[in-house]
């Protein structure tokens, strides 16, 4: 009697830096199981936060001229005349180095409180893999750079932004606001983070979690809900402070 074959085992899928992650982090937005379900052994960030940064950066740079414009209102509303020079230097080095260092950051803030929702939860999980799912899901503030950048085209050029409020094209709930509404910065800015693109955001982030640290589906989306809000109220305060 001869003893059946063992079938071999299919190969691995290949993995070619740069090119791999591109697809990862443009396929993660339709398909995170399969995208998370890859790098279940060996999570990846560098490169991803690489690509999403350079996206960031080149977004960054075609907003320049709506960027300065929103500089000399800000100027204006303090009795100032015109924009340095050195604050336009400014304006672009940040449009390069900052969008890259804010992504980490926020990066690393938002593993850090999934990381101790789950541990708090009896969760076991790598820091690691949580910070590269935050990575992943941060792939839709490109989607939202992207919006912002085009409504402002179609509205006109620079000279069509006549406040800080018009450099914000807001799909959230702030849209229920009416035009008289007098409510904070701050308030505006959490319901305007309330919205079809930030819960994309967190759907991806929460299947990451379940996917790449296999945790149960409960504690995936109430680890990433967790996230959502300390983001969200930073967000909101942020824009509190800058008078939006």
């Amino acid at each position: 009697m001869t003893t059946p074959e063992t079938p071999a085992a299919p190969p691995a899928a290949s993995y070619t830096p740069i090119v791999t992650d591109i697809m990862r982090v443009v396929r993660v937005m339709f398909s995170p199981t399969g995208v998370f379900e890859e790098q279940r052994e060996k999570p990846t960030w560098v490169l991803p936060w690489l690509i999403i940064s350079v996206m960031m950066v080149a977004i960054g740079l075609v907003m320049a001229p709506y960027q300065e414009r929103a500089m000399e209102l800000a100027i204006a509303a303090r009795g100032g005349q015109a924009v340095p020079e050195s604050a336009r230097v400014i304006g672009k080095v940040t449009a390069i180095v900052g969008a890259p260092i804010f992504l980490l950051l926020a990066g690393l803030i938002s593993a850090f409180v999934m990381w101790v929702v789950l541990l708090a939860t009896g969760g076991q999980v790598r820091f690691k893999g949580l910070f590269s799912v935050a990575i992943f899901a941060s792939v839709v503030g490109v989607v939202q750079a992207v919006l912002t950048s085009v409504a402002l085209r179609m509205r006109g050029g620079p000279e069509s932004v006549t406040s800080l409020a018009d450099m914000r094209m807001s799909l959230g709930l702030d849209l229920l606001l009416s035009s008289e509404s007098t409510i904070s910065g701050f308030l505006r800015g959490l319901l305007g983070g309330i919205g079809p693109i930030s819960i994309w955001g967190l759907a991806i982030m929460a299947i990451g979690v379940a996917t790449l640290e296999k945790q149960p589906k409960g504690a995936a989306w109430t680890a990433a809900t967790a996230s959502f809000v300390v983001m969200l109220v930073v967000a909101a305060l942020l824009q509190g402070m800058s008078g939006a």
